[in-house]
């Protein structure tokens, strides 16, 4: 009888236990916290300023290369260099300040691009808004911080990024060889086009 009993208080022990652990497995985590730049607190500033610096120093590097390749050889020139050189940029411009960078949309061009969990879905919320209408933000991640800057569509960005009828035939052409799932088209002058990205490490 008491060796029944002794199994049964094992038994039911490691079934409350096991009913800890699922519990524990299933529990939803921690709802990331976000703010606006404006609203960031005290101890999120710093980080936040060195994402700025770092987002201003891709667009340093970026936006003459595909200035000038579009100047001389027009857009389906901009669409080789930013094919060839703007990840490679943004991942230089990240190694250099030691934090991960990059630029995400709703309407990706290139897959490597897609956003990052706890940016999600932000993409998803600003999705087809114009850059006016949203913010710069930056998220609590617990270990890290992540901030968000708005990439707003210009008119040279039309040229390769426009409607299907602003598109020219042979930019319609390269897109299809070098981007077969291509969706990042169809954007007017102002809209939210997507979104610079850092991932900094708390210290």
């Amino acid at each position: 009888m008491r060796a029944l009993t002794l199994s049964f208080a094992l038994a039911s022990t490691l079934c409350f236990l096991a009913a800890c652990v699922h519990q524990e497995a299933n529990q939803a985590p921690a709802a990331v916290k976000s703010y606006s730049f404006e609203d960031a607190p005290a101890e999120l500033a710093s980080y936040r300023d060195r994402a700025k610096g770092a987002f201003e120093a891709v667009g340093k590097r970026l936006i003459p290369r595909l200035t000038k390749a579009l100047n001389e050889g027009g857009p389906v020139e901009a669409v080789k260099v930013c094919r060839e050189v703007a990840q490679p940029l943004t991942d230089e411009a990240g190694k250099e300040v030691g934090f991960a960078v990059g630029r995400t949309s709703h309407k990706l061009r290139n897959p490597v691009s897609a956003p990052r969990d706890w940016l999600k879905q932000l993409v998803a919320d600003s999705a087809g808004k114009k850059g006016s209408e949203v913010k710069p933000m930056v998220f609590d991640l617990g270990d890290r911080v992540g901030v968000a800057s708005p990439i707003v569509a210009i008119e040279m960005c039309l040229q390769c990024h426009g409607t299907d009828e602003q598109l020219k035939t042979e930019v319609k052409q390269i897109l299809a060889e070098q981007y077969p799932d291509d969706k990042a088209r169809g954007f007017a002058s102002g809209d939210l086009r997507g979104w610079f990205w850092a991932e900094l490490p708390k210290k």
